[in-house]
């Protein structure tokens, strides 16, 4: 009985926050503010519990208490940035954004150079070297990759300037970079309208006797909230409008 009812009222909580959040779409609103502010709020704790566990207590407290005391400078340097909150020694989380911003760019930049730059020429040129084995489609294919990659760098080429064929190149490149975006946009579009459909299909799914009729009486009392203080508004507005 009391599984039965935890999964009811986890139901009707997952149902009306979903609820109260596309309530926006109406406009600005109280109930809105409450389902994002527990969003964030519950968000924020779960990070914290996540980093506590994770990261500080495995990383930092547990290999100080064996003696790895080492360890106190990069959890200083961690705890600099807290100072950013206090006006008077703000000063202090300079050194530890300065070591992220100097660590974070040597990591990077090796990382960027062998997956992106190297990884980018090395497929680009690599099905040439195949073209007796290769199908036409896969040869048509190669060669688009390879005209699109050249033109499209050709476009950010600011080195020279853009006239004659590294004009015409760079004019192609446009179209490339604009297949690109669309694509990106588009596949963006669809993984977000996934997860809007699996949140329809929760709605319907709490919709059943199984789970008390949680998302037509919450979306009732929705619209019952807004006629209701759309009406005291309205009766406000009236009384503060006369003389």
């Amino acid at each position: 009985m009391e599984n039965s009812m935890s999964i009811i009222l986890g139901g009707w909580l997952s149902a009306g926050l979903t609820i109260f959040l596309f309530s926006f779409l109406y406009k600005d609103n109280p109930l809105f503010k409450i389902a994002e502010h527990l969003y964030l709020g519950v968000g924020m704790g779960w990070w914290f519990i996540v980093l506590l566990y994770g990261t500080w207590i495995p990383k930092a407290y547990e290999p100080f208490m064996q003696g790895e005391y080492v360890l106190i400078i990069p959890v200083l340097l961690g705890l600099s940035l807290v100072t950013q909150f206090i006006p008077r020694i703000s000063w202090i989380s300079r050194y530890g954004f300065t070591f992220i911003m100097g660590y974070g760019a040597g990591l990077v930049l090796p990382l960027n150079l062998a997956t992106d730059f190297m990884a980018q020429i090395a497929g680009t040129i690599k099905p040439f070297s195949q073209l007796a084995s290769m199908s036409w489609g896969a040869i048509i294919n190669s060669f688009l990759i390879a005209i699109g990659a050249v033109c499209v760098l050709a476009y950010f080429y600011f080195s020279v300037e853009h006239k004659g064929i590294v004009k015409k190149a760079s004019n192609i490149g446009i179209y490339f970079l604009m297949i690109y975006f669309g694509a990106s946009f588009g596949n963006t579009v669809m993984a977000r309208f996934s997860l809007l459909y699996g949140r329809f299909d929760l709605l319907y799914d709490f919709s059943g006797a199984s789970y008390a009729f949680a998302t037509p009486i919450i979306i009732i009392l929705t619209v019952g909230f807004f006629a209701l203080k759309h009406f005291m508004d309205k009766k406000k507005n009236s009384g503060a409008a006369q003389p």
